[in-house]
Order: C-alpha cells, then structure tokens, then sequence
C-alpha cells in the first residue's frame, strides 16, 4: 500500500484512507452535481421528463418564478462545486509539499467561492425545501459557521500557525461536507416516515399546481385548492402527505422537506463530532507542525514563536507553549515517568 499513497505523500495508511473516504465522497459528490449548472436544461427543465430529475420535486417552482432564487440557486451551485473540488486538492499532501503556490493559490479560490456560494445559500434559504425556521437558521448559523473557521484558518497561516490553520480548515471543510451526509439520512428518513406515518407538509396550491403531471386534476386532488383553482384565493395551502411512494412527485417532495431540515442538524452533529475526534487522536501531528511554526516564524522575526497565530496558550489558560518545553514532556514521557 505504501506504493500506492506515498507519491501522493501520506506517509500513514490512515490517513490515506481517510483521504480516499471523504475526500472521496466530497470529490464524487461535487462532480456529480457539476451538469446542474445547466440550469434551464437539466437543473430546472422547461419541459422536465417523467422520473427524478435536477431539483427536488417543487423546488423549481420558486426558482423558475423568482428572479432572486434562480440567481440565488445558481450563485450557490456555481460557487460551491468548483469550491468542493479544490478542497480535495487542498488535503492531498504532494501538492501542499510540491507546489505550494498551487496550494495558496486554491485556498484563495477555494475561499471566494465559497463565499459566493454562501451568499446565494442565503438568497434561497427561505424556500429550500420548504424554507422551514430549522432551515433557514441551518444556513445561516452552520453557512456562516463555516466562513468563520475559514476566516480563522486565514489569519493563522498569515501568523505561519500551520497547525492551527490544519485543524481550523478541517473544521470548516468537515462541517460544510455535512451536506453529503445530509442527504443520505434525509433519503433513509423520508423512507421512514414513508412507511410510519401518515406525515404532512403544508404547500401553497401554486406549487402543488406546478409540481403536478396533471394540473388540471388540483382541487379534485386537494380539495383545499378548490378557492385557488377558481381564482377566488391565491394565496390558498394545502396538507400534502410526505410519502416516498406516492402517487404523485407532490407526495415525494413533501417526504423529501419533512426529513430535509431534521437532517442537516443531524448531520452537522455527527461531522463536528467527527473532526474534533480526529483531531484529537493526531496530537503528534499537530505538535510536528507546530515545530514547523516555530522555525518559521522564528526566521520571519516574529514575536512568541511558536505561539503567534491564534494559541490556546495566548488567548485562553493553556500552558505556555516552548520548544524545550515540549520535548522535555515528551522524553518524560517516554521514560514513563509521567
């Protein structure tokens, strides 16, 4: 195996395999998606054919409706892709090693996309999959969550605080990948509650009406919608049963916005955890950069080296980090004395 990942410059299977897992499933997952910047003509078709196609079922309605969603959900698709993509190559070792300016140069992209992206994340958070408080404040808090490690990722390696700039970008990055997992437990869940329920969503008739193969079956289908279908109430909701099964795409995109919000905060959980996790099992790696931080910053001439990014020793109550200090805890250690 270590013929396989050490051109790629792991230099532990772990890692290497933790690699292929979620850089994978992050690498897959975007490439995936990259024909749904087609927007008229495979995201949001004019003339959609039977079966799944870009979109949930109903999402289109407002996006084909609304100038602000259309540019909103374009501006999302366009910036996050390319910016998932970059963020596989950000972690693959040889090119951090090799070309460095490579690396700077993706992490700047990679940055700006990502916050393209984020503005149009917020543009649609209203209506996104039914636009409910769970979420829109999901966008928003874990969204801009993820800008702020980014921010704080940035300002550490400006202080050439390599190890801090690692674990707060495996943070962000962790956290925006929760999308992935989001959907495999929206998918599990809506088949869930399919089978358990009867579970209802409320939609406005307009978008019952457009999302049906036959709009003209609407207050037969929803009696609610009768007021809507004769004119009399355009503002008109109606209960739309949540089922994977149903007999029309109303029911699977109803299924489908039910689980959507459960599942982005059960999914953010479980990547959070996740992270701090792994980056609390890694210690030798991040006290081995630190010791990088240290050289470099002692040869930029700057103060606290070793400490001057932002250390838990110079902003909370953490032991005051130094370079002999540390390799005499570490030989202690060893010995087994402490």
């Amino acid at each position: 195996m270590q013929k396989v990942y050490n051109p790629l410059g792991f230099n532990k299977a772990y890692n290497f395999a933790l690699w292929i897992i979620f850089g994978g499933a992050m690498f897959g997952f975007c490439l995936a998606r990259f024909m749904y910047l087609d927007f008229s003509g495979t995201f949001c078709p004019a003339n959609p054919v039977p079966g799944p196609n870009g979109a949930a079922p109903g999402e289109c309605f407002y996006y084909l409706n609304s100038n602000r969603y259309k540019v909103g959900i374009i501006m999302h698709l366009a910036g996050v892709l390319p910016a998932g993509i970059l963020a596989v190559m950000q972690f693959t070792p040889f090119i951090r090693h090799r070309w460095i300016i490579v690396h700077r140069i993706s992490g700047y992209l990679a940055i700006i996309l990502y916050t393209i992206s984020l503005i149009g994340a917020l543009m649609i958070a209203r209506h996104a999959f039914g636009g409910g408080l769970d979420v829109q404040v999901w966008v928003g808090f874990v969204g801009i969550g993820v800008l702020i490690c980014f921010v704080i990722s940035y300002s550490n390696i400006k202080r050439l605080q390599i190890d801090q700039h690692r674990a707060w970008m495996l943070r962000g990055w962790f956290y925006a990948g929760a999308i992935i997992t989001n959907r495999i437990i929206m998918i599990l869940a809506t088949v869930i509650i399919s089978s358990q329920g009867p579970y209802y969503a409320v939609w406005p008739c307009a978008k019952i009406e457009f999302t049906l193969p036959h709009p003209e079956t609407l207050a037969s289908a929803y009696p609610a919608c009768a007021a809507y279908a004769n004119g009399s109430d355009p503002q008109g909701v109606s209960a739309v049963k949540a089922d994977l099964g149903g007999d029309t795409e109303v029911n699977v995109g109803a299924g489908l916005g039910v689980s959507f919000g459960m599942a982005l905060w059960l999914a953010v959980a479980i990547h959070a955890i996740g992270v701090e996790v792994y980056l609390g099992l890694t210690p030798k790696e991040a006290q081995r950069l630190r010791e990088v931080s240290y050289q470099r910053q002692l040869q930029a001439g700057m103060r606290s080296a070793g400490s001057a990014g932002l250390t838990a020793d110079r902003f909370g109550d953490a032991e005051a980090w130094s370079r002999a200090g540390h390799r005499v805890r570490q030989r202690v250690r060893q010995s087994g004395q402490l």
